[in-house]
């Protein structure tokens, strides 16, 4: 099974190159491809934030970015997996289902999420994976975290 995780933060994925993980990896039981979505940026910066189309709250990742990483990988077999609290929480019977799958593109959000043209073009199920905050980020008054 081959996954291609779609990310702003591949170094959050180190844990995968360990333990039984590593050695599914070592076996090629499991082939697992963390592409960074800030190297598809054309900006000078990398910049990859944009305020939402239509208008609202926060920033989301640019739609452009975001649909070069997948061109990027994209083949016939791939289901693409938006990783959203709005999704579908993740059960074992969903797992069941997706371990069916050839290819798995798993696609990270970040600050309010992804441009919303971009899921409609491209996902094809939003899972959530828990009612829980992995990162968050806090500047005090004083600008300490």
């Amino acid at each position: 099974m081959k996954f291609s995780i779609l990310t702003l933060f591949p170094e959050m994925f180190e844990p995968i190159k360990h333990s039984i993980i590593e050695r599914a990896q070592t076996q090629n039981l499991i082939d697992i491809n963390l592409i960074n979505i800030r190297d598809f940026s054309e900006d000078k910066h990398k910049h990859v934030d944009d305020t939402p189309y239509g208008g609202g709250a926060g920033m989301v990742i640019k739609p452009d970015v975001v649909y070069s990483a997948y061109k990027s990988i994209k083949d016939e077999n791939a289901r693409v997996i938006y990783l959203s609290p709005k999704g579908k929480v993740l059960n074992q019977a969903k797992v069941k289902e997706l371990s069916k799958e050839k290819h798995l593109v798993l696609l990270c959000g970040h600050y309010e999420g992804i441009d919303e043209r971009v899921l409609e073009e491209i996902v094809d199920e939003e899972i959530s994976i828990g009612d829980y905050v992995l990162t968050r980020w806090r500047a005090s008054s004083n600008g300490a975290y």
